[in-house]
């Protein structure tokens, strides 16, 4: 790709070397060496290792405000809010699945482009570290954090365009930059996992950096996310990798507690971003969730005031009863999803503002990444804007549902039930799960279809749910049936499981045509 080559050095040369200053003579000696060849940054370890230090800040980039939220738009948990839906342009198409999400959408193009550079960064460091033969403990080390880093973007991108190039600069030559076929692409991704938990630490001082745990977390969920034509898809080797990480991680007692700022790193975390509430560290995520009506309302300095990008679909804020996900009793509802918007004792009326009768402003929002130092009561003369709470990326629960996933595929229906009742319902009862709460006997079926709803309610809005929808082939009809306005819309299909190549990249790689463009998309 001419646009991924051309991003490619410029790239690596500005993470390489994209760390915090801490005095005049260091940025003075780092902005001396940010015109270094690409040749000289893999020419030592020092500077590797300089490159792998940025490659952690991009890919935490990958994941800051609508870069890391836009590809929750479209599923069954999550969808724009209708202010947004209405002014935005092609945005709206994320959840119409109708003629405006084409290759020339620059919100698909966006997710693209931004993982990309980490990822050609990250296969830079690789090969670096491959030519350079250093067999050191550093060294090997280092090799696991680049494949481990190459490994979750190419996953991503893998998940949501399906063939994808592979960023191995050993094969340029011979691969071009040109989409491989699927079994390629995941045999490289699982490949990147191996090496990953085979060389890296069980643990750092710095919580940032990717641990074997995280890598066979990671290599376990590659066995059951590669399409089933690859064939590759292994629930008995996914297995085998949690078995062996599971035991380093526990549960915290309090599902909330996940979400306080002030609890960061916790011991269920396998892999966090490290976030903070004050720029550049920032994710934004709170203004890109909260209500607009409160910010109308209240100022952008109350801390659930936002924009409405992402907001629960229906079907993610209502209880059983009401035709949602909601169980009565489960602690998880009201610590994910926001409900009542009043503040110091006032509630915004919506007859009162200039979205009276037409938007969704106040039906309930996304509570998991407010983040309370942004709010004025806490003495802050920031806003909504700068909030930036840890995000784990991988946690334990996640590879606990997994794990009961593989039970269920491998035969042992009962044992999946007990593992999913013990510890991921009995948490979210507050330790005790009420008997008729409680998983009976069902088959291997009706596990697999319960297990996605347990998913849905402790992973929501988390990153995973349109990689759970793809992988089980449910996208279509539940994003259909849950999704407010792809159900009004009523054109989504098949081929929308993947996004479009943006246009951007046909029209500048050589390798990628017009006829390399997925199904559907195609004018």
């Amino acid at each position: 790709m001419r646009s991924i080559k051309f991003k490619f050095i410029i790239y690596a040369l500005v993470f390489a070397f994209a760390i915090n200053t801490t005095s005049c003579s260091d940025f003075l000696d780092q902005e001396s060496k940010s015109s270094l060849s690409e040749e000289e940054v893999v020419s030592s370890l020092e500077n590797i290792e300089l490159l792998i230090q940025g490659l952690y800040t991009k890919y935490r980039g990958c994941k800051e405000g609508r870069n890391g939220l836009m590809v929750n738009l479209g599923l069954d948990e999550s969808q724009q809010g209708n202010f947004q839906l209405i002014s935005s342009g092609s945005q709206a198409g994320m959840d119409k699945y109708n003629g405006l999400l084409d290759a020339t959408s620059t919100q698909v193009a966006a997710i693209w482009e931004n993982r990309w550079p980490a990822a050609s960064s990250a296969a830079l460091a690789v090969y670096g570290l491959e030519q350079l033969g250093d067999k050191s403990e550093k060294a090997t080390q280092l090799l696991g954090e680049a494949s481990f880093i190459r490994g979750m973007l190419m996953l991503e991108l893998s998940m949501y365009w399906g063939e994808i190039p592979i960023k191995d600069k050993n094969r340029e030559k011979e691969l071009g930059l040109a989409r491989q076929p699927l079994k390629d692409v995941w045999a490289f991704i699982i490949n990147d996992f191996k090496i990953a938990s085979t060389n890296l630490p069980d643990k750092w001082d710095d919580p940032k950096r990717a641990t074997s745990g995280a890598a066979l977390a990671m290599l376990g969920k590659a066995y059951m996310y590669a399409p089933v034509e690859t064939g590759l898809r292994d629930f008995s080797l996914a297995k085998e990798c949690f078995d062996k990480m599971i035991g380093r991680y526990d549960l915290v007692a309090n599902f909330e507690d996940l979400y306080a700022y002030d609890k960061p790193n916790s011991v269920e975390s396998i892999f966090e971003l490290q976030f903070n509430n004050i720029w550049p560290d920032c994710n934004y995520w709170q203004f890109d969730c909260g209500s607009r009506a409160v910010d109308a309302w209240f100022s952008q300095r109350c801390h659930f005031s936002g924009y409405d990008f992402l907001v629960p679909t229906p079907f993610a804020y209502r209880t059983v009863a009401q035709g949602g996900i909601w169980e009565d009793g489960d602690l998880r509802k009201e610590a994910s999803i926001r409900y009542d918007f009043t503040y110091h004792g006032v509630t915004p009326d919506l007859s009162k503002t200039e979205w009276t009768g037409t938007t969704d402003e106040l039906e309930p929002h996304i509570k998991k990444f407010e983040d309370p130092r942004t709010d004025q009561d806490n003495g802050t003369i920031g806003n909504m804007w700068n909030s930036g709470k840890n995000f784990a990326v991988i946690r334990l629960a996640d590879i606990l549902l997994l794990q009961a996933e593989c039970l269920n595929e491998l035969g042992n229906t009962a044992d999946a039930i007990s593992l999913v009742n013990n510890r991921i319902r009995t948490r979210a009862w507050g330790g005790s799960l009420p008997a008729d709460k409680r998983w009976g006997s069902m088959s291997q079926a009706q596990f697999r279809e319960k297990i996605m709803d347990e998913r849905f309610r402790e992973l929501c809005f988390e990153g995973w749910r349109r990689m759970d929808l793809i992988r089980t082939g449910t996208f279509v009809n539940l994003v259909k049936e849950r999704n407010r306005w792809a159900k009004q819309e009523g054109t989504i299909q098949e081929y929308n499981m993947r996004y479009p190549i943006p246009d951007t990249e046909i029209k500048n790689n050589d390798d990628i045509g017009p006829e390399h463009q997925n199904p559907g998309y195609t004018k």
